[in-house]
């Protein structure tokens, strides 16, 4: 249909029934006023009436299901490699089927070069090997040689002390005793020769003959003994000294030739145990590149399903702040990265984070149900199996004082047929607590460091109570209130009880001992004016003698430090108008003023807010002087 003619259609039937019509408007224009009625209208009713039940406590958190037994297949080649064959995620595969292939070209080459050096290892092996035996042959050769000179040289002093020597002064003797024996015989024949010559029975030529004979015994006699002199004291210890002198040095050269030969064998040997090294080096290294050469073609270890891995493995950093590319065909991979995940989907885990509020509540062993999100009528039973026992660091990346565990949650029940990486929440159950009183979390409050909850009266009436366990939405009421009592969800907002600050120090505690003026000459402006003097923050105070409390409260101690009156800081204990320009957190005007729990400031909640804090209020609650007043100078 068209506008005209519904428009005209709708003003026809107006003139027809114009009661209805009136009717109608008027319904129109109080659902209208009823949607811009001011907000504190609606808050009024905001609240709840404390029941007693039985009281669950758990937390709720959501994660990611998980593999309890999974392997995880990494590239084990060395350096980076390039994916050249990958099977498609989500295929089942059986143990031994081919998962991925890596380029192996440069593998190979290596493999090939390192044949050829493993090779020439062994012959230059082989070489020294028959090197070391030529010269244990040439060392043993020579130390027989040397031991045999060794062994003549002492058969020569043997021979010469116990036969030579003996003979050469035996015969030397000898000699003397001959040449002796001769001039006896000698000497008797010139004797009967001088008778028979007197006589006349011999001629003069035998005579001097004879006497010839005993002069020649006589000189033979002198060189005999001669001799025997020369034998006794020159040639004989000459002759002894000689033969062990070449004793000594066939001994000396023996130990030479022995040394030399230790030192040849001991170099041939060390060429021979470097060559072996150097072969067992080439041939390990042949194994593993051989060994390299087969990891670039990867085969399943067990069944399981393929599940590529998001590069979060082996401290990559994982997610999306990883450097390394994902895993497909062509894909550059480095050394122990990992490449596929084999999960176990027999059995199943569901890790999540549990906050640092709730983790002392956490134990191993607490009873926990799974829900997956793609299932969400059905839980599956589980138990808390760990809990880390420190925070998660990974979580840090997007907010520093986010303090989170993470908890895996074993399941018990068995799941269809759910793959990893399945989005589930998990409760943990920590305790069910019998006929208790529970209201929700948010209707407790801190009024002056103590726990309140605001009942719903007029006006609205804090009550102290003691809080016990606690999940998300509710919470224990020990003591304080009784069933039936109705309290606000959202309690009111008063700034004159409420330390907008964050204090640790609450109203009645014991104040520590502070010098008042020494904090309010460290807080005092460059301009010499006292910060905190009567006469500089209050000058209506310090003229009025009427106000005199009120300086001595507000002025004297305006900075930070605590009264000794009160024991809170005077900042806190001004009216909300005289606050000096602090205004309330976002958190507590949200609590305050939103009252459809959207999270947002419509326009009736906004008027609501200026109605609460007014510019004329505002201006009735600044410290700045009256008009009127005598301008403060610096002298005063």
């Amino acid at each position: 249909m068209k506008p005209n003619s519904f428009i005209q259609s709708l003003a026809q039937r107006t003139r027809q029934r114009p009661l209805v019509a009136a009717a109608a408007g008027l319904v129109v224009v109080l659902l209208i006023a009823l949607a811009l009625r001011p907000g504190t209208d609606r808050k009024a009713v905001s609240y709840y009436e404390v029941k007693r039940g039985d009281f669950l406590i758990s937390i709720v958190e959501g994660g990611t299901i998980e593999a309890v037994n999974e392997v995880v297949v990494r590239n084990e080649v060395e350096g980076t490699a390039r994916i050249i064959y990958i099977v498609p995620e989500g295929t089942y595969v059986k143990k031994g089927d081919l998962l991925v292939e890596l380029d192996s070209s440069s593998t190979l080459d290596s493999v090939n070069q390192q044949q050829i050096n493993v090779e020439k290892a062994q012959f230059s092996l082989i070489q020294a090997q028959q090197q070391l035996e030529i010269q244990k042959s040439t060392v043993d050769s020579e130390l027989s040689a040397a031991r045999l000179k060794v062994e003549f040289a002492e058969s020569d002093l043997k021979k010469y002390l116990d036969g030579e020597a003996k003979q050469n002064l035996r015969n030397a003797q000898i000699e003397i005793t001959n040449v002796v024996e001769s001039l006896q015989i000698n000497k008797e024949r010139l004797e009967w020769t001088e008778k028979l010559y007197a006589k006349g029975y011999e001629t003069k030529a035998n005579l001097d003959s004879h006497r010839l004979a005993v002069s020649q015994s006589e000189l033979r006699l002198e060189q005999a003994n001669r001799a025997l002199w020369l034998l006794e004291n020159f040639e004989a210890p000459k002759r002894k000294r000689t033969l062990e002198s070449a004793l000594e040095e066939a001994q000396e050269d023996y130990e030479r030739v022995r040394l030399q030969g230790e030192r040849k064998l001991a170099q041939a040997s060390a060429d021979v145990e470097t060559q072996r090294k150097t072969l067992d080096l080439n041939q390990a290294k042949l194994d593993r590149d051989k060994k390299q050469l087969e990891a670039t073609k990867i085969h399943a270890p067990q069944d399981g399903l393929v599940v590529y891995s998001t590069g979060g493995g082996g401290g990559g950093g994982g997610g999306r702040f990883s450097t390394e590319s994902m895993i497909e065909e062509g894909a550059v991979v480095r050394n122990r990265q990992e490449l596929i995940k084999l999960p176990d989907v027999s059995e199943m885990k569901l890790q999540v984070k549990i906050h640092e509020s709730h983790i002392n509540q956490i134990r191993p062993g607490l009873p926990a149900y799974v829900v997956l999100d793609s299932m969400p009528d059905q839980r599956f039973r589980g138990f808390v199996a760990r809990v880390a026992p420190l925070p998660d660091s990974s979580s840090r990346w997007g907010n520093p004082n986010l303090k989170v565990y993470a908890t895996e949650v074993r399941i018990t029940d068995r799941l269809p047929d759910v793959k990893p990486g399945v989005s589930a929440r998990a409760e943990v159950v920590i305790t069910n607590l019998a006929d208790v009183l529970t209201v929700p979390i948010q209707a407790v409050t801190t009024l002056r460091g103590q726990q309140v909850a605001y009942l719903a009266s007029n006006p609205p009436r804090p009550v102290p109570v003691n809080v016990g366990l606690y999940n998300q939405r509710f919470i224990e009421i020990t003591t304080g209130l009784s069933e039936g009592d109705r309290v606000l969800l959202s309690p009111p907002f008063d700034t004159q009880d409420k330390d907008l600050g964050g204090a640790l120090m609450a109203k009645g505690d014991e104040m520590p001992t502070v010098d008042s003026n020494q904090v309010s000459r460290a807080l005092a402006p460059r301009n010499g004016v006292e910060r905190g003097g009567p006469s500089a923050a209050f000058p209506r105070a310090a003229a009025n003698p009427g106000t005199e409390g009120l300086g001595s409260e507000r002025g004297a101690n305006v900075g930070d430090a605590p009264t000794a009156r009160t024991g809170e800081s005077p900042r806190a204990a001004r009216p909300e108008g005289e606050r000096g320009g602090n205004f309330p957190n976002r958190e507590e005007i949200l609590k305050q003023f939103d009252t459809n729990g959207d999270g947002e400031l419509d326009e009736s909640e906004r008027a609501a807010m200026r109605e609460r804090f007014g510019g004329g209020q505002r201006r009735r609650g600044t410290n700045a002087p009256p008009a009127d007043a005598p301008r403060p100078t610096p002298d005063s």
